[in-house]
């Protein structure tokens, strides 16, 4: 008869007496093979309420911090927004400030009104040539300098400053 209970004793044990740390060590090591990674659950031990309270700080940062982030993220995108914006209304300004500029020399030097309309229209079109390649280059300025900031928010340096290069020029 007492060889029957052996099997579930631990041999070694004094009185033969099963081990319950075994036991629980078999559970977590049988849940851990049952359950995906992010269910694991600690059987071995509960938490210590400094542990819980420790933990819920954590969590409570990265969310603060995650949210932190967020808020950046969508400053920055409203600002590039708003610069694009601008640099729409390039052409148009342009555009209205050569207009004002030639109808009113135009105006103050006596042309005809036929005569004024005609060159008021070829000095609109070559204005806005003009003003649409002032916005590309701004737009390709802009767009490189948006590529020149990290994910981090950092400028990427392309070479040393005037001051550290003159340095690197003493020093050999």
């Amino acid at each position: 008869m007492p060889d029957d209970r052996m099997d579930d004793r631990i041999q070694g044990e004094p009185g033969g007496r099963v081990d319950d740390r075994d036991r629980v060590g078999e559970d977590a090591q049988a849940n851990r093979d049952n359950n995906p990674p992010h269910m694991e659950v600690d059987v071995t031990r509960p938490k210590t309420a400094k542990e819980r309270e420790e933990e819920k700080l954590r969590r409570i940062a990265e969310l603060e911090e995650e949210k932190r982030r967020q808020i950046e993220e969508d400053k920055r995108k409203q600002e590039l927004y708003r610069r694009r914006r601008k640099r729409r209304l390039i052409t148009p300004g342009f555009v209205l400030v050569v207009g004002a500029i030639a109808s009113i020399t135009m105006f103050l030097m006596k042309f005809e009104n036929k005569r004024m309309l005609i060159w008021l229209l070829v000095i609109l079109l070559v204005s806005w040539m003009i003003g649409s390649l002032i916005q590309y280059m701004f737009e390709r300025f802009a767009a490189e300098n948006e590529s020149n900031v990290s994910d981090e928010g950092e400028v990427i340096n392309r070479g040393l400053a005037p001051s550290e290069e003159v340095k690197a020029e003493e020093n050999g």
